[in-house]
């Protein structure tokens, strides 16, 4: 029977879900899950591909309640109720909590599963986390594979491949070291400064600087002494922050179409921003297969040197010389989500997770990409997001409009093309800006049109995110 989340499908895609979950079903049938991964409105998702898979009890162990609408009744969940200053924290304190219950969660764990037979699971998980409890941990993610989240460790992998990317130099945090690399690889408009992962697994924006002066090359450097050891030194790369995301199967690599990261700019701070992703954007066809090209030979990397299997994610710039990677991230990533709402009657968290398990399973690879090749570019979608440090206790919905002008709250009577809401979240509150996808072009890029909507939190819901900049296309 064809889930009916996937009514708006191609009969293809239809059938391909269909074919998945039925795949699936033997794997998570009857199996109870402590479903981990981040605030427990968040976790509602998997859990509740994990039930139509025909899984047995779910328990969702959250970071903190998060914003949006509580979790299905059905599903158990207890909340650790953590605050962070930074995602980096966050993720730190968390998984650190996991590896090592609290007295109060895992008493609320042992009355769920009182046999200690449910198994841990969670899409996004940056460390190793053996065991939850002394529920092992299903899915579980390999330190070398973690080890190649370092932004540092990553430029000897894209060496050995031969992969082309940004000149670079790495160096100790000391204040002349960096000037020199900065001095020798700057071109006109300052370099870029990422750290290592000597306190844990980066991203977001966090831990990298854009330095154009004296000052931000000073403060920038008083922040890395805190947390790094050695900086990676790169030029600026003017252009469209995106990324290229692929599966790891046994019997081959299924590669999907590029998303852009909402990453925007401080230039004042030097700092970059993450503020969510979408499909909306096409880059020119070109460049398009190139990433993928290159996605695939990373996929099949992966699987030949580390013996990786499951989804991954290459980020890097689409700039004047092509796309450039930066990073790679060995694991289901946040922009497999848009991809993964063209068809949500394709559990590919799940799918990904019995990869990375070894179950051996007929994964079908080359259909697997044709298809959600063809409806991610059929049916688009995105949203604006932004972690704030102001505290939000209730969730709060809105319908806004953009027909006319910049975007705006709908008036009594308008339908309105998107949706604002804030609430609680792990630094205070979490704030997005969903948009009808119908109401946004396919092709230009979707960030100009989420810095509206941040503009307007900040003036109508005092959000304080203050000025943002948007990347600029240059091919």
């Amino acid at each position: 029977m064809i889930d009916s989340s996937s009514e708006g499908a191609s009969a293809e895609a239809k059938r391909a879900a269909a074919y998945y979950r039925a795949l699936l079903k033997p794997v998570y049938g009857g199996q109870r899950f402590v479903v981990i991964g981040g605030p427990v409105v968040g976790l509602a998702g998997l859990a509740a591909s994990l039930q139509k898979l025909g899984a047995g009890r779910l328990f969702l162990l959250g970071s903190c309640m998060g914003a949006g609408e509580p979790p299905d009744p059905i599903f158990d969940w207890h909340s650790l109720e953590q605050r962070a200053g930074s995602v980096r924290e966050g993720f730190t304190r968390y998984e650190s909590a996991l590896r090592a219950l609290p007295v109060d969660a895992l008493e609320a764990l042992d009355r769920f599963d009182p046999d200690r037979n449910a198994l841990a699971i969670g899409a996004i998980i940056l460390s190793d986390v053996p065991d939850v409890g002394g529920r092992k941990r299903f899915g579980r993610r390999a330190p070398r594979w973690e080890a190649l989240e370092d932004k540092i460790a990553i430029e000897e992998f894209w060496r050995a491949l031969g992969i082309r990317t940004a000149p670079a130099q790495i160096v100790p945090v000391e204040t002349d070291a960096l000037a020199a690399a900065s001095s020798a690889l700057d071109r006109g408009s300052g370099c870029v400064w990422a750290g290592d992962a000597r306190d844990g697994v980066h991203g977001g924006g966090e831990l990298t600087r854009w330095v154009r002066s004296k000052q931000s090359a000073r403060t920038a450097r008083e922040l890395f002494e805190q947390h790094c050891d050695r900086v990676r030194v790169m030029p600026f790369l003017e252009g469209v922050p995106c990324s290229i995301h692929g599966m790891v199967f046994p019997e081959g690599v299924a590669v999907f179409r590029p998303v852009e990261m909402v990453t925007l700019r401080r230039p004042d701070r030097g700092e970059f921003v993450y503020a969510g992703l979408g499909t909306f954007w096409d880059p020119p066809a070109s460049d398009r297969e190139a990433m993928r090209s290159l996605a695939r030979r990373v996929g099949n990397a992966l699987l030949e040197e580390v013996d990786y299997r499951g989804a991954f994610t290459i980020d890097g710039v689409l700039g004047e010389e092509g796309f450039l990677p930066t990073e790679l991230n060995p694991r289901f990533g946040a922009g497999l989500g848009p991809i993964s709402l063209a068809l949500p009657g394709l559990p590919l968290p799940a799918l990904s997770l019995a990869a990375v398990e070894g179950e051996a399973l007929d994964y079908r690879p080359d259909w697997l990409e044709s298809v959600l090749v063809a409806e991610s570019d059929r049916l688009r979608s995105g949203r604006g997001s932004l972690l704030l440090q102001t505290v939000r206790n209730e969730t709060q919905f809105d319908r806004v409009i953009r027909s006319e002008g910049p975007v705006r709250f709908a008036q009594p009577g308008e339908t309105g093309d998107g949706t604002f809401m804030i609430g609680p979240g792990p630094m205070g509150s979490f704030f997005s800006y969903t948009p009808d996808p119908n109401s946004i072009p396919t092709g230009p890029l979707f960030a100009p049109r989420a810095i509206e909507a941040f503009a307007l939190a900040d003036r109508e819901w005092a959000t304080e995110v203050g000025p943002l900049e948007p990347a600029h296309p240059v091919r």
